[in-house]
């Protein structure tokens, strides 16, 4: 049987339609992959939605009958479209990168084909159409000569940050096709963290164990938004107070059933920032992953004001490889998977099938990345206490990369572990 291996290659490095929008429904997938994510990786997640979503796109556009379906419900797409949506997406994405002022974006796909093996010449159309696909001929019975050619390929478009992405063992003679997107993303803060200010102190994690983690600190105003329903009485007059303040303070949300923080960091050029939810400190995060929808995070981001906070956040670095094929099918995309689906838009194999869906992410938190001195957000002493607000991220949180316009989600996660043990001896000897 032929085999499609399908992978997608994602790094971030920060310096740091129809009745429902586009970026809604990259929001609701988002939001589902992110829960069929969790239901198996219980630690530290990082994944981008745009990233798979382009790859399915990709696949989609030659499925067929309950196989394109599949995928189209899924991704939340529209009924009769025929691939606009990736289009509009990728051709506002291409222009930002085009920019390359205040930060770096590149985002690309190609197709690893072997020789000799027929594609449909639509497919191939309808992908360098809708992604710019680059097509490229390779003989994946050298596995190893095909792994090191498709690896350099990942590691040009992700600035070295991702190598050896393959070693040959993924493919096989059966392997026929693998179709691979890369994204790219360096962007320095809009406002800075001094290096000066970051100081060692104590992370608890999920399992209640407390680890010793650089932590950044800064007084910025930036926006912010919080909710604490411990401020609420029993008695009626000051139950009343509370309901006025909190339907009506910008900032301040009004959902009782939660306690939580959320902070929105931007980047220079205001094109992209960094959201942080932080549960309450006695609220379990996986809690708040089980109630997390994409009507509660557009909610949360469009009430969400400037104000100055103190805050205090972990410098860390996280990097995984992730294997989809459980996710999707929890999210009934199975028929991809099976010798039986129907790829007839691609070849006219009968047995062409997906056998991986992965992807590689590099994640990564600092205080590089800001404007000069004398235009950014004050140098701020370790020690503050006169900040009316206060954001400490000391336990585990949830953390979103979205494109600021479009209010697409590139990046997605958690981390419940800042990752102390990957971090070089001088990170933690300087400090």
């Amino acid at each position: 049987m032929d085999k499609i291996l399908l992978w997608s290659l994602l790094l971030l490095f920060p310096g740091s339609q129809a009745s429902r929008p586009l970026a809604q429904r990259n929001f609701e997938f988002a939001v589902d992959l992110y829960q069929a994510i969790c239901l198996s990786h219980k630690n530290n997640i990082i994944f981008s939605p745009l990233g798979t979503t382009l790859v399915l796109g990709m696949v989609q556009l030659g499925a067929k009958g309950n196989t394109q379906e599949q995928i189209r419900r899924t991704l939340k797409l529209q009924k009769n479209s025929t691939g606009e949506e990736f289009s509009v997406l990728k051709s506002f994405f291409s222009a930002i990168s085009e920019k390359k002022q205040e930060f770096t974006f590149n985002l690309a796909s190609a197709l690893y084909l072997q020789e000799g093996f027929t594609v449909k010449e639509q497919y191939l159309h309808s992908n360098k159409e809708f992604f710019q696909s680059a097509i490229k001929l390779v003989d994946f019975q050298d596995a190893k000569a095909s792994a090191e050619t498709i690896s350099t390929w990942v590691e040009s478009k992700t600035d070295g940050k991702i190598k050896d992405m393959f070693s040959g063992e993924e493919f096989g003679p059966l392997t026929r096709l693998v179709l691979v997107n890369a994204i790219y993303f360096k962007g320095d803060w809009k406002q800075k963290f001094t290096k000066e200010n970051t100081r060692l102190m104590n992370f608890t994690k999920k399992d209640g164990a407390v680890v010793k983690i650089p932590m950044m600190k800064a007084l910025l105003r930036t926006k912010y938004g919080e909710m604490r329903n411990s401020s609420l009485k029993h008695d009626l007059k000051n139950y009343q107070e509370y309901l006025i303040f909190y339907f009506s303070v910008p900032g301040h949300f009004s959902e009782s059933s939660m306690n939580y923080q959320v902070l929105e960091l931007p980047y220079k050029g205001d094109e992209f920032s960094l959201i942080i939810i932080l549960p309450a400190e006695d609220v379990n995060i996986e809690e708040m992953e089980r109630r997390i929808t994409a009507h509660r995070i557009l909610k949360w981001v469009s009430e969400i004001q400037e104000e100055e906070v103190e805050i205090s956040l972990p410098r860390f670095k996280v990097e995984q490889k992730l294997d989809f094929k459980d996710a999707l099918y929890s999210l009934n995309i199975t028929e991809i998977f099976s010798g039986g689906c129907d790829l007839s838009g691609i070849t006219d194999s009968a047995e062409v099938f997906v056998s991986q869906v992965m992807q590689h992410v590099f994640f990564e938190i600092n205080e590089d990345g800001s404007e000069a001195a004398a235009s950014t957000g004050m140098d701020i002493p370790v020690i503050m206490s006169l900040a009316q607000n206060q954001f400490i991220a000391n336990h585990p949180f949830l953390f979103i990369v979205k494109n600021i316009p479009t209010d697409s989600i590139l990046f997605m996660g958690k981390v419940t572990n800042p990752d102390t043990e990957k971090m070089k001896g001088r990170d933690l000897d300087s400090l």
